[in-house]
């Protein structure tokens, strides 16, 4: 072996020494100095914020057969703003209400903005039931209302208004038994009055249009039945908080839950 060889090899073994070092060392006082470093990785959100002991023992809702399949879909398309987390919790309510999907029943979709939560429900109602249930997917396709409560100040008119009707009809058309409609719901659900329910999203963001919603599907939702408000536990979508608190308050035949996800799950008990 040459010197120079010799001294290259020596060279590279310091590096290593050094590494193998680093890496306690950095370990003991990366919390010592308040500093955490993650592999990056293009699917999560990095929230310190947030409390989630044991989090990295849980597993991977992306990885979820049946579910993974539907939920990356409709993330590929950019057609919705629910990510995994939201997505998953529609998948399982959808789940525990198959014994109640019968031809005779419906779901409705309330703030549809540009389509990916139908085609989701669609998709996923279509992959658990076997069968077409009515679904009514209803929007204004214009945006939030001129007439937004005190309690919606982080939203404006024409909010979310960056969609079409039609554009979503062609993109919703793959699913026959999916009826797109554009209006406000407080206008529109009249349409609805003769049918029942086994799961309701609701999804609008501000309090007037929540607690028609809320309302209406009430006595119309089957016991057993599921609504997902969406938005509850954001701080930007007070309106929606106060509207599902209101509702729960008045009535003795719902259970509430506060997600983690940010939504309220509603389950009709009687």
């Amino acid at each position: 072996m040459s010197e120079l060889t010799e001294k290259y090899q020596n060279k590279q073994r310091r590096r290593e020494r050094r590494k193998l070092r680093a890496k306690p060392l950095f370990k003991k006082l990366g919390p010592k100095l308040g500093l955490a470093v993650y592999r990056y990785r293009d699917d999560f959100h990095y929230c310190p914020q947030t409390y989630g002991a044991g989090y990295w023992e849980k597993s991977r809702i992306q990885e979820i057969g049946g579910f993974k399949e539907l939920a990356d879909r409709v993330i590929a398309d950019r057609r919705s703003l629910l990510y995994y987390d939201r997505l998953y919790v529609l998948y399982q309510a959808l789940c525990n209400v198959r014994h109640l999907a019968n031809a005779d029943v419906s779901i409705a979709e309330i703030g549809v903005y540009r389509g990916g939560g139908s085609y989701f429900i669609a998709a996923t109602a279509q992959q658990l039931f076997g069968r077409p249930l009515r679904i009514h997917s209803i929007d204004t396709f214009e945006g939030h209302p001129d007439d937004i409560a005190k309690q919606d100040d982080s939203h404006w008119p024409g909010k979310f208004g960056d969609t079409s009707f039609e554009e979503v009809k062609r993109y919703l058309s793959v699913f026959p038994n999916v009826m797109v409609q554009k209006g406000r719901f407080e206008d529109r659900c009249a349409e609805l009055a003769q049918e029942k329910f086994c799961f309701v999203h609701v999804d609008v963001d501000i309090y007037a249009p929540t607690r028609a919603c809320l309302e209406f599907f009430s006595e119309r939702l089957l016991v057993g039945g599921v609504m997902v408000a969406d938005d509850y536990g954001f701080t930007t979508c007070e309106g929606s908080k106060q509207a599902v608190d209101e509702f729960v308050a008045s009535r003795t035949n719902y259970l509430k839950f506060h997600l983690e996800t940010g939504q309220s799950l509603l389950i009709r008990v009687g």
